[in-house]
């Protein structure tokens, strides 16, 4: 918005008047008197007019600036508004698709143990599983197992209500076929009485085997998702397909009657099944900063303020008016970077804590390396979890997996300097006791102000003999198969100090990795929740590895990371997966 200055108008009849006077006198006296007097007055005349237009172009100019920061910055916070709109909307679909998990699971693994058990037992396990899963409070009203026979589904074991769907009915047949030929779970809303549920069918074509469940809709339209903290501050509507019309909505936490959600909304698909989820989110309440939502109404009453005092004091209007653009400038530049600090921190800290990992798995012959490294869930500060892995003359190799207490700068220096004294000892040819003896005398926690637990492996490729030593690190997972299929166990390394407590002395294990083994090692971070016991986050663990140990290692690491991380722990995780292949 441009000032605009308003010329103030000409002289009026009491100007006009005066001239006439002075003009009289001035043929009355006939001198030079009467010309000065008429000059004097002619310069009034004229100063008055060009300060009134310097008073009034202030005015405008201070009215236009103030208009135009109060324009900016509400623009600025309805574009951060948007902004923080969407991050939200992000963190809600992808606490939605977790939820999702807790669907598809109990349904997967009923066909898993199908696959695996006797007939005459299947229907007891298929009880045992979804028993937990279907009833009053639970996340389904009824479940079923059905067996196709000559293109017919028949119904073998169900639990839980009648389901919305009759057993009988052509829509039910069809809804088994198509799970049956499809390579995801398939979903569809149905009527049962006067609540509406979501129907679910997972099926095997191998068996011709189909576990179909449904789930109902809250009466009130709450789902338990929306407690997560990332629903907080949000209205939102999720409905089932990719268009958001009122027969497809599923869960919503205003009153059906007020949507489609108005004002600035955010929409996003959501993986799920066939069908998949359309998550539409308006915000509840203003997402930014106080500052961000009442700026504008403070630029426009300073600017007001401002003005008002610039009319009755020119000069000391020029003055305040500088300050104040500057101020505003300031302001504006601060709250956009304010806005944008804390992703650029964790940013960087990733970056350098990435950098420090190896870039890439080593390729080494007869041996499968999969690893990863996840941050914490809060805070900017980085951690000092690491893994490495590295190739020992012709046949042999190494690893470690550690964790450095602490997080910061000072932590991630204090892993480099463990991670590569380690990795020269290892590379000497030092075993894995020796090499952590020798590191124990470089590490002073009343000198670095940290401890440094570590596991080092020093392992023959072609034998599969692996020596271990721990520096007060948890023992890893060894997952081989027993005959009856993949079992796991903890292996029992002797413990010796952390890295940091002093000189220290350390023992071994020997433990063999057969053909098809995999060994797990890991940060605690990945077993420890607050206020959970070890054991139980240990015996987890365990299970997971062992149910998913025949997939590809990076699946078998991403899904371990799926089922252990728990998305509010603050602390960094750290894990590698070492399988050994050939006979």
């Amino acid at each position: 918005m441009s000032g605009e200055v308003t010329e103030l108008p000409g002289r009026g009849p009491a100007a006009v008047g005066g001239t006439v006077a002075v003009d009289a006198t001035t043929a009355a006296d006939g001198g030079e008197g009467g010309v000065a007097l008429e000059a004097e007055a002619v310069g009034r005349e004229r100063g008055r007019p060009r300060s009134g237009r310097v008073l009034w172009a202030i005015i405008a100019l201070g009215l236009a600036l103030t208009v135009a920061g109060t324009w900016a910055t509400a623009r600025a916070d309805h574009n951060t508004e948007e902004r923080l709109l969407d991050v939200q909307t992000r963190q809600a679909a992808a606490v939605l698709s977790t939820a999702i998990v807790s669907v598809q699971q109990p349904l997967a693994e009923v066909l898993e143990a199908d696959q695996v058990v006797p007939p005459r037992a299947q229907p007891r396990v298929f009880t045992r599983i979804m028993g937990h899963q279907t009833g009053r409070d639970q996340q389904f009203v009824s479940a079923s197992l059905w067996r196709t026979t000559g293109g017919t589904f028949g119904e073998r074991e169900a639990v839980g209500k009648a389901p919305g769907l009759t057993p009988e009915s052509p829509d039910l047949q069809a809804f088994l076929r198509h799970a049956l030929g499809s390579d995801t779970f398939v979903v569809r809303r149905v009527e049962a009485g006067n609540q509406p549920r979501i129907a679910y069918a997972l099926g095997d074509p191998d068996t011709g085997v189909v576990v179909y469940t449904e789930r109902a809709i809250p009466r009130d339209g709450r789902a338990t998702v929306d407690r997560n903290s990332a629903f907080a501050e949000l209205n939102y509507a999720i409905y089932l397909g990719p268009t958001g019309t009122v027969g497809s909505l599923t869960t919503t936490n205003v009153d059906p009657a007020t949507l489609p959600l108005g004002g600035e909304t955010s929409t996003m698909r959501v993986p799920f099944g066939d069908a998949g989820l359309t998550l539409v989110t308006s915000a509840r309440t203003h997402l930014g900063s106080p500052l961000g939502r009442w700026l504008p109404w403070m630029v426009l009453v300073a600017g007001l303020l401002l003005t008002l005092v610039g009319w009755m004091v020119a000069r000391t209007l020029v003055r305040a008016r500088q300050q104040a653009e500057a101020d505003t400038s300031t302001i504006t530049d601060l709250y956009q970077r304010v806005e944008s600090l804390y992703g650029e921190q964790r940013a960087l800290s990733l970056d350098l804590q990435h950098a420090l990992l190896p870039p890439a798995n080593p390729s080494i012959d007869g041996l499968e390396v999969a690893a990863e490294y996840v941050a914490g869930a809060r805070g900017v500060d980085i951690g000092g979890d690491w893994y490495s892995v590295i190739e020992v003359g012709e046949r042999h190799f190494a690893f470690v997996v550690g964790d450095v207490s602490g997080r910061g700068v000072d932590a991630v220096a204090e892993m480099a300097h463990a991670r590569f004294t380690l990795r020269a000892y290892l590379l000497d040819g030092d075993t894995p006791e020796v090499a952590l003896e020798k590191c124990s005398r470089q590490f002073d926690v009343a000198r670095d102000g940290h401890i440094v637990t570590a596991l080092v492996g020093v392992g023959d490729r072609l034998t599969g003999r692996t020596t271990l030593a721990s520096a007060g690190h948890p023992p890893p997972v060894l997952v081989s198969d027993a005959g009856g299929g993949p079992m796991a166990e903890f292996v029992q390394v002797p413990v010796g100090p952390p890295l940091g407590a002093g000189a220290s002395s350390y023992s071994s294990t020997c433990v063999s990795i057969p053909a098809g083994a995999t060994m797990f090692s890991y940060t605690d971070g990945l077993v420890e929740r607050r206020g959970e016991d070890l054991d139980v986050g240990m015996d987890r663990l365990a299970e997971t590895v062992t149910r998913s140990a025949s997939k590809p290692m990076g699946a078998l690491v991403t899904d371990v990371l799926a089922a252990m991380r728990d998305d509010e722990a603050a602390d960094d995780i750290a894990v590698l997966a070492l399988r050994r292949s050939g006979s």
